[in-house]
C-alpha cells in the first residue's frame, strides 16, 4: 500500500534564498534604507523575531540584494553561534571584518597617493595594528599580571605569611586573574620569611599595576576605533568616487551564551561605531533581553539597553493564513489529503522552522499508517494533521488529552455548538446549547487559536467529536510516536501515579529580593506597601547568588489523583475534606490540599520506595530556582504583574484550579502553578538568609518550622505569590490552601 502512494520529501532546516513567505515587501523597504546614500551611518538595524521565524532567510535575501547593487557595498556575514565556543566571540567578529577588509585591499587597492601619506600608516599597516590590538591584553584575567616585582614588594617572608597575605587581598589575587606562575613567584618570595605586615605593600603593588593596566586598556580601545575609522575611510571613501559602505550581517546571536552575546553588542558600539558602517542583527529580542538581565542583574533596563544599541528595529509580522497555506503547499505538494494544508496553515504558529518540523513528523506517521492496515482503516489524514497541529501548537492541551482523551471530544463539541449558536452557545429559546465543560477545559475554551484550528475543516471525517473515546485515543497514541520517551527537559512518568518532572540544570541563580527590586515595587505597586509594612521583604533579604547541582522537580503540584494512589496503597489518612477517604469528584487534576509537612514527607518516601527513584521534597532554593530561573525575576513569567495568569484573589475563582489552568504563568523551566493555587511545602527548616550549605539537608524527624513557597488561591496581595515570597508552618499543620510538589535527584551544592 505504501508503494502505491507518493509522499512529499522530508524537509531540511536550511534557510532559503527564495521568497516563500511573502517577505519581498519587507526586503524591498529595508534595502531601500540600506542603499540610500542619504541614510546616515553608523546604523544598526535589528530584525526581531522568534527562533525559526524566518529571520535568517530574510536577512540572506537582503544581503544578496545589497551585494548586487551597483555601488558594490562590502557585505560580511557573521554567524555568531558558529563561534560560540571561542574564548572571545567579539574578537572573532572583529577578526572576520579585518580579514574581509584585507581581501578588499588585495582586490581593489586604493591609489598610491591615498595609501601612502607621510606620517600616517598605510592600509596594510593599519590592518596589522588592528590585529595586534585585538591580541593586546584587554582584560585583567588575560593579563595574568607578570610585571609586579615581588622581590621589591616584600623583602623577606615567612611560610605562613603567604596564605595570610593572599586572604588579606579580599577576593584574592587568583580570583582577580593572576596567572599561576605569578602566584608561584609570590609564594616563593613569601617563603623567604617576610613578616605578615608586608602584605599591605604587596596589595599596593598589585593595585598600582591594575590601574596602569586599565589606563592602557582605555587608550587601546580609543586607538582601535581611530585606526578602524582610518582604514574604512581609505578603503571605502575615496576621492572622486561614491562612498561605499561596510554592511555586516550578524546571525544567531540570540543562540549564544548570554555573556558572549552581550560582548558582541558592546563591541559594535565600542569598536566599530564609525561612519560608513551598517550592522544588521537577527535577534530574538526576548532572548537578548534575558541576556541583559543576566549580565547586569537587573541594574540596567533590558528594553532601554536594546534601544541604545539598535537605532532601527523591525519586527517580523505574523504570516497570514493564505501565505502560510501557499508555503505549506510549496514545501509539501501532494499531501495525502489536500485539506491537511489548511489545517497546518491555520493551526501552526507562523514559524517556518516549526512548520517544517511538524510536516516531517506528519509525513513519517502517514507512512507508518500506510504500513499498518489496521490503522489505515481508522486514521484519516486530516484528523492526523489536526492532532499533530494540536501537539505542537498547544502542547498543554495535548498533554491533558493524553490523560483523558475525552477532553479532546468535549472541547471540539463545545466549539462546534458555539459556531452553530453564537459564541455564547445560546439557542433561540435562550437555553444554553453548549455542553458544560469540566474545570480542566475552562482555560482552553477561550483560546482563539485552538478554536480556529478545531473548526477549520467542517467535514465529518475531520472532526474528533464524532468519534468514540477509544478512536480518539488511537490518534493521541499515534502522535506520541514522534515524541521522545525521555525528552531533554521533560520526563514522562513510568507509572500512572508518577508526577511529570522537568529538569533544572546545574548552576547559579539569584535567590531572594534585592533593595532595587523593593524600591521599584514600592514606586509602582500599591500592594507593595503592605508587604513592606508587614516586614515580608525582610524575610527575603539579602538577595544572594546560590549554586545548585542539577535536579528534577515536578512540573505540577501533586494532584488529588496522584495523592489518592498513595492513600489507597498505604492506608495513610486521607485529607480531612475527602468524603469517605476518596478524592473529590471532578477535582482529580487539582492540587491536593489539607496535607501537613509530615503527610507530604510520607508521600515522597512512599513514591521513592514504590518507583525506586530518589523522590523527595524540594529544598527552598531548588523550589525558587525552578520558579524564577537564573535572572531573579519577580514572578515565574517575568517582572510585570499579570492577574490573568495566576490563581489568586481578586481575579481568581476563590478555590483551587486544575494544575495546568494557567499555562501563560509557566516558569522558565516549564513548571506550572509556582505562583498561586496552593502554598507548597519544602524540606528546608525556616531560618533567615543567606541560604547556607546544608539548608534542606536537615534531619527529617525534627519538629522545626518548615518553609512553604508560592502563595495560594487565598492570597489577595500579589506580593505573596512572588517567586521570592516565603512563609512557614509547623510540620503538623495542614490548611485548605497548602499542598506540595516533588523533587528528584541531587540535593543543592553549597
Amino acid at each position: 500500500m505504501a508503494d502505491a502512494l507518493t509522499y512529499p520529501p522530508i524537509l531540511d532546516d536550511l534557510p532559503t534564498g527564495t521568497d516563500e513567505l511573502g517577505f519581498q515587501p519587507y526586503i524591498d523597504a529595508l534595502s531601500d534604507i540600506l542603499l540610500d546614500a542619504k541614510t546616515r551611518t553608523p546604523l544598526t538595524l535589528g530584525l526581531f523575531g522568534s527562533w525559526g521565524s524566518g529571520k535568517t532567510s530574510l536577512m540572506t535575501m537582503l544581503r544578496d540584494l545589497v551585494a548586487a547593487d551597483t555601488r558594490k557595498d562590502r557585505t560580511v556575514w557573521f554567524n555568531a553561534w558558529k563561534y560560540n565556543y571561542e574564548d572571545a566571540l567579539w574578537r572573532a567578529l572583529l577578526l572576520l571584518l579585518l580579514d574581509d577588509l584585507e581581501q578588499l585591499l588585495a582586490e581593489d587597492p586604493p591609489p598610491e597617493a591615498e595609501s601612502k601619506v607621510k606620517g600616517k600608516p598605510s592600509p596594510q599597516e593599519l590592518l596589522d595594528l588592528l590585529r595586534e590590538a585585538l591580541y593586546h591584553e584587554t582584560a585583567w584575567s588575560e593579563m595574568g599580571e607578570r610585571n609586579i616585582n615581588w622581590g621589591q614588594a616584600l623583602t623577606a617572608g615567612a611560610g605562613l605569611g603567604a596564605n595570610l597575605a593572599l586572604s588579606f587581598l579580599g577576593p584574592g589575587l587568583a580570583a582577580a586573574g593572576m596567572a599561576k606562575d605569578a602566584l608561584a613567584e609570590a609564594r616563593k618570595e613569601f617563603g623567604k620569611g617576610a613578616p605578615v605586615s608586608k602584605a599591605g605593600e604587596l596589595a599596593q603593588a598589585f593595585r598600582r599595576q591594575e590601574l596602569i593596566h586599565y589606563q592602557a586598556q582605555l587608550r587601546s580601545l580609543e586607538q582601535f576605533q581611530h585606526n578602524f575609522r582610518a582604514l574604512v575611510n581609505v578603503l571605502l571613501r575615496r576621492e572622486g568616487e561614491a562612498a561605499r559602505r561596510l554592511v555586516v550581517f550578524v546571525d544567531d546571536l540570540d543562540r549564544c551564551l548570554p555573556k558572549k552575546a552581550m560582548s558582541v553588542l558592546e563591541a559594535l558600539k565600542l569598536f566599530l561605531d564609525v561612519e560608513s558602517c551598517i550592522f544588521v542583527l537577527a535577534l530574538d529580542d526576548e532572548a537578548i533581553e534575558r541576556a541583559v538581565r543576566v549580565r547586569y542583574k537587573g541594574e540596567v533596563k533590558a528594553r532601554e539597553y536594546l534601544e541604545k544599541i539598535i537605532q532601527l528595529p523591525f519586527i517580523l509580522p505574523p504570516i497570514e493564513d493564505t501565505a502560510m497555506r501557499a508555503y505549506v503547499e510549496s514545501l509539501a505538494p501532494h499531501l495525502p489529503d489536500e485539506r491537511c494544508a489548511q489545517v497546518f496553515a491555520v493551526g501552526l504558529p507562523s514559524n517556518p522552522r516549526q512548520v517544517k518540523r511538524t510536516l516531517n513528523m506528519f509525513l513519517l506517521l502517514s507512512r507508518l499508517v500506510a504500513h499498518k492496515p489496521d490503522l489505515g482503516e481508522s486514521i484519516t489524514p486530516v484528523r492526523l494533521a489536526k492532532i499533530m497541529a494540536i501537539q505542537h501548537a498547544h502542547p498543554d492541551f495535548y498533554n491533558l488529552s493524553r490523560v483523558r482523551p475525552g477532553y479532546l471530544r468535549e472541547l471540539e463539541a463545545h466549539f462546534w455548538v458555539q459556531a452553530s449558536h453564537g459564541r455564547e452557545g445560546v439557542g433561540r429559546d435562550g437555553e444554553s446549547e453548549a455542553p458544560a465543560l469540566p474545570d480542566a477545559l475552562q482555560t482552553f475554551s477561550g483560546r482563539e487559536a485552538l478554536r480556529r484550528l478545531m473548526l477549520c475543516v467542517e467535514d465529518e471525517d475531520a472532526r474528533f467529536d464524532t468519534l468514540d473515546p477509544i478512536s480518539v485515543r488511537s490518534y493521541i497514541t499515534l502522535a506520541r510516536q514522534t515524541t521522545p520517551a525521555k525528552a531533554p527537559s521533560v520526563h514522562v512518568a513510568r507509572l500512572p501515579f508518577e508526577p511529570e518532572m522537568v529538569a533544572v540544570a546545574a548552576g547559579p541563580f539569584l535567590m531572594g529580593t534585592s533593595d532595587g527590586q523593593v524600591k521599584a515595587m514600592l514606586a509602582r505597586y500599591e500592594w507593595a506597601k503592605e508587604v513592606q509594612k508587614n516586614d515580608w521583604f525582610d524575610e527575603e533579604q539579602p538577595q544572594h547568588e546560590v549554586t545548585l547541582d542539577a535536579y528534577e522537580i515536578g512540573r505540577y503540584p501533586v494532584t488529588n489523583a496522584e495523592y489518592a494512589a498513595f492513600v489507597e496503597a498505604t492506608g495513610h489518612d486521607a485529607p480531612r475534606h475527602w468524603d469517605g477517604g476518596r478524592a473529590p469528584e471532578g477535582l482529580t487534576d487539582h492540587p491536593v490540599v489539607n496535607v501537613t509537612w509530615r503527610d507530604a514527607l510520607a508521600y515522597v518516601e512512599w513514591l521513592a520506595e514504590r518507583t525506586e527513584q530518589p523522590y523527595r521534597l524540594p529544598t527552598e532554593a531548588e523550589w525558587e530556582k525552578a520558579a524564577r530561573g537564573e535572572d531573579g525575576r519577580l514572578w515565574p513569567w517575568g517582572d510585570e504583574w499579570d492577574a490573568g495568569v495566576v490563581n489568586c484573589k481578586p481575579g481568581g475563582p476563590g478555590k483551587t484550579t486544575p494544575v495546568d489552568q494557567y499555562p501563560k504563568g509557566v516558569s522558565p523551566y516549564g513548571c506550572h502553578d509556582m505562583a498561586g493555587n496552593v502554598w507548597e511545602w519544602c524540606s528546608t527548616i525556616y531560618k533567615g538568609y543567606p541560604y547556607r550549605a546544608g539548608d534542606g539537608r536537615e534531619k527529617l524527624d525534627s519538629d522545626d518550622l518548615r518553609v512553604l513557597r508560592g502563595g495560594s488561591w487565598y492570597q489577595d496581595n500579589p506580593g505573596s505569590v512572588r517567586c521570592a515570597s516565603r512563609t512557614w508552618l509547623s510540620v503538623d499543620s495542614g490548611l485548605g490552601y497548602d499542598g506540595f510538589r516533588v523533587a528528584r535527584g541531587s540535593l543543592n551544592a553549597p
